[in-house]
């Protein structure tokens, strides 16, 4: 078998959206300095290991219930963790390019993110029911406008300081040892029974610490000034381009799959709520920590290779597992009114983690293959801006789903995953029109 290589390995880890619409650096204005690719490095461990130990998908849901917070606010967090991060690197990416230097927008970026995991703790130990839950939320809102705004600068500062042929090194090894150490997080968290609200408070400041070792290292990147040219604003570039919807008939049924996939993202936090009315302890909690991270590390050595064949095939197997593992959850829990035995639900967020994984790689990789040339920042405008609006409607529609049970969340999300499978059938293979051209 052939080696994977570092930058299909990066891809694949990789989580961040790329919506910041911007040229690549030219080769003159990029500037290695000795020692930078490991402050880059340690930077992103932190930045991804914080990110773990507050997931919205896994950690922030546990502790929403634990403070007693609506259902219908938990179907929020996805929702507004993902667009606040991806609606702000359209708007603002323009600017920050205009910068001189990159770094300090990612340290501000950081802060933000560090500030408002204190203010989380707080609000843990100091409120409860629907009021914890919104400040929460709003909370997280803020943390992911901050987080799109340190990608937009990451992107930048990677370009600038790490030539080419290393960047897929550095991202690849920044989210494998983050990986392996959110591990060690997922373990901790299985030894434990149950902890405090306290508890939950100190899991929260421990993020906020990483943010600020993960800012401490990225402060000690030598950056040197220049390139500034090459920025595109996308939301203007967005709204100038919404005919694409209407004159390329592939592109928009790209679209809607795209939409009907986001299922397979969306549907997480419902799958942890079923696993702590089953289980309070923080036991499982740990294992479902351990289980999404993982998946992540594995989906790398599946998902890379195939979307280099064909990310069609790709989407439509990843979200058919999808699909298929919430039929069977749905029909053994609601229909058969079967019981999880040990280990259950850290299987199902393994698997389901695995396919979205899958997801995120092909619908990424299909757009840059769709789009081609010069057409790919149009492409990428009109997707990230149109989804990002999406997912705070598909939110709107899972939080009135989730005043009838969880179960029925996670059964409309399936079958919303087959109509998605069943279309993107009607996709081209561009992958394979690639290969013919050359």
């Amino acid at each position: 078998m052939k080696k994977i290589n570092a930058t299909r390995l990066a891809r694949a880890l990789n989580v961040e959206e790329d919506a910041r619409l911007c040229k690549d650096i030219p080769d003159e204005a990029c500037n290695v300095i000795k020692g930078n690719r490991r402050w880059l490095i340690l930077a992103q461990i932190a930045t991804a290991l914080a990110e773990l130990m507050t997931s919205a998908k896994t950690v922030l849901p546990w502790l929403l219930q634990a403070v007693g917070a609506p259902v219908w606010i938990i179907g929020w967090l996805v929702p507004v963790r993902e667009s606040g991060s991806m609606l702000p690197q359209i708007v603002l990416g323009a600017y920050v390019r205009r910068l001189p230097k990159r770094k300090g927008a990612w340290l501000w970026g950081a802060g933000l993110q560090a500030a408002c995991l204190v203010l989380m703790a707080a609000v843990a130990l100091m409120s409860s029911g629907w009021l914890a839950g919104i400040l929460l939320l709003t909370l997280l809102a803020v943390m992911s406008l901050s987080r799109g705004l340190c990608s937009i600068a990451a992107k930048d500062v990677l370009g600038k300081t790490v030539p080419k042929r290393e960047r897929g090194k550095v991202t690849g090894a920044g989210a494998s040892w983050a990986g392996g150490i959110g591990l060690l997080f997922g373990l901790v968290l299985s030894t434990l029974n149950d902890i405090p609200l306290w508890g939950y408070a100190l899991i929260l400041l421990a993020a906020a610490v990483v943010w600020a070792l993960g800012m401490l290292c990225y402060w000690n990147i030598a950056e040197e000034a220049g390139a500034t040219e090459g920025a595109v604003n996308g939301w203007q570039h967005a709204l100038s381009n919404l005919k694409l919807v209407r004159e390329d008939a592939h592109f928009a049924r790209f679209l809607l799959v795209r939409t009907l996939l986001l299922s397979t993202a969306l549907v997480t936090p419902y799958y942890v709520l079923l696993a702590r009315e089953n289980d309070t302890s923080m036991q499982v909690l740990g294992w479902l920590v351990i289980a999404q991270g993982l998946a992540q590390f594995v989906s790398s050595w599946i998902w890379g290779r195939m979307a280099d064949h064909s990310a069609r095939r790709v989407m439509q197997w990843a979200a058919t597992i999808a699909s298929v593992l919430g039929v069977v959850v749905w029909l053994h829990l609601d229909w058969w009114s079967g019981t999880p035995w040990l280990g259950y639900f850290p299987v199902v967020i393994f698997v389901l983690s695995l396919a979205h994984a899958g997801v995120r790689v092909g619908r990424k990789t299909y757009l840059v293959d769709l789009a081609g040339g010069n057409r790919r920042t149009d492409y990428v405008a009109v997707s990230n801006t149109l989804m990002g609006i999406l997912l705070l409607v598909v939110g709107a529609v899972s939080m009135l789903l989730a005043l009838l049970s969880n179960l029925a969340v996670i059964l409309v999300f399936s079958l919303l995953g087959v109509i998605g499978v069943w279309l993107a059938q009607t996709l081209p293979n561009v992958q394979a029109q690639i290969d013919e051209e050359s």
